[in-house]
């Protein structure tokens, strides 16, 4: 898997995951193509900005090797490039070394490993590409607690309960926050 630049499409693709899992998010409230497509420009393509969003993509191949007929030598296996989420660190403070990761995986994809991956690539970008020294997040009770807590432990990273951090269906909601530092990148 790698990090790719995220296209308008793919953008407008990841808008339809969050827009049937309200309840894992800061903005509960559905997002328009309209809106998207704002955020996309004023936010993914603006280089001032203090967020850097990217298309999680899986190279697999389409094709076995195959013998061409005309100069009769193995043409090389073709890859496909297949979109399987969208990855980011935001609110960056360039000062203060710090960054907020943020994760959505196509929910065909989940639960096959590439959130591990996509987690371990957006962490090299931050502490290897953007010199950052610390990478934080927060993860509702209703949301993929267990993924992050074991993410937090396998890299040694640090976590806390917050209690009463999101109103959501009529109830108040506790978290984690979690953050790992550039040493604790395993």
């Amino acid at each position: 898997m790698k990090l790719d630049v995220l296209t308008r499409e793919q953008c407008q693709q990841v808008r339809g995951w969050r827009n049937t899992e309200l309840q894992f998010l800061r903005t509960p409230y559905l997002i328009t193509e309209q809106m998207q497509d704002e955020f996309y420009d004023n936010v993914i393509n603006n280089r001032d900005s203090k967020h850097r969003y990217f298309a999680l993509i899986e190279m697999v191949e389409r094709d076995h090797v195959s013998l061409c007929s005309k100069t009769k030598r193995w043409l090389p296996t073709t890859m496909d490039k297949i979109f399987i989420g969208m990855g980011g660190l935001t609110n960056i403070e360039w000062e203060n070394g710090t960054a907020e990761i943020s994760l959505i995986i196509n929910p065909e994809y989940r639960g096959k490993g590439y959130g591990k991956k996509a987690v371990d690539l957006l962490l090299d970008e931050a502490f290897k590409n953007m010199r950052l020294y610390s990478v934080y997040g927060e993860v509702y009770n209703c949301g993929n607690r267990g993924f992050w807590v074991k993410m937090v432990n396998k890299k040694g990273g640090y976590k806390t309960d917050l209690k009463y951090r999101k109103f959501y269906n009529g109830e108040m909601l506790d978290s984690i926050w979690f953050a790992f530092k550039k040493e604790d990148k395993k």
